[in-house]
This record gives structure tokens, sequence and C-alpha cells, in this order.
């Protein structure tokens, strides 16, 4: 069994809030890549993470405003390195289609250790190459995800 976070106290000490505070980290901004056979366009509408200890926790919203390819997997980048480097799933997800007004529900998972690609209603394929969709302007993309970091 692993080692339980003692918060570097030794036997007799007091757990303060101001210690417990300090335990995990306040929620970060990042930029996530996006790419479908090259750079697709986006605004980043929402995207945060925090690491408690090798746990990485984070939570993406992109809108698309340009242009990806067709029968290309959909890729988005990773705020940290994961310790895994690819067929691992670590959460779900939605693309909003919005010239076909269809909603994908698919899993997250790892294609590199920076990087995962949508499953889409959990694979085998991924969202990009079936279903065989571009990314476009209003296009819709969000994650929630989980995973250690290396």
């Amino acid at each position: 069994m692993a080692t339980q976070y003692t918060a570097g106290l030794t036997t007799g000490q007091v757990l303060t809030a101001a210690t417990m505070n300090s335990i995990g980290a306040a929620w970060e901004s990042y930029t996530p890549t996006l790419t479908q056979t090259g750079t697709v366009t986006k605004t980043v509408t929402y995207a945060k993470f925090c690491q408690i200890n090798k746990l990485i926790v984070c939570n993406v919203r992109l809108d698309v405003t340009g242009a990806g390819t067709a029968t290309s997997a959909v890729v988005i980048g990773l705020p940290i390195t994961a310790s895994q480097s690819s067929n691992l799933r670590i959460g779900t997800s939605t693309f909003f289609d919005s010239s076909a007004g269809i909603t994908y529900n698919a899993a997250v998972q790892l294609v590199s250790s920076t990087t995962v690609s949508l499953l889409a209603d959990g694979g085998p394929n991924f969202v990009g190459v079936l279903p065989n969709v571009a990314l476009a302007a209003s296009d819709q993309l969000t994650l929630s995800i989980q995973y250690e970091a290396a």
C-alpha cells in the first residue's frame, strides 16, 4: 500500500486549517491545443485544471472558430504530462456538430502522454474519423477528465 500523505507532520502535531489548505492547489487556467490534421482555430471558453499530488482533474470547453479536416481524429492537448502514453480512457466528453445539430457523447482516451482524442459513443472510432466530421465554426467540445501525472 502507498504511503499516506502526512502534511509534513510528526506524531502528536495538530493538522491546522492552514496546512490543509496547502494540500491541494488552486484551479489554474491553461490553453489546450486543438488539432484535426493541422491546428484548428478556437476560442477557449473554459480550460482549468487542478493537481493534488499526482491526480490531475481538468474541465474544458472549446468553441471552434476555424475548420479542421474530416477523416482525421480530433486531438486536444493536456495541461500536465500524463504517466501513461496511450490507450487509457480518462474521462467523458461531448462534441456538438452545429451544422448537423447533433451532439455526440464520447469517451476521452489518451493518444500520447500529452494529448487525448474522443471515442464516439465509447469507441472504437475517434470523433472526426467516425463520425466522419470536420470541425467547423460554431462547433463545441467539452471534456471532463481525471488522470495521473507523470
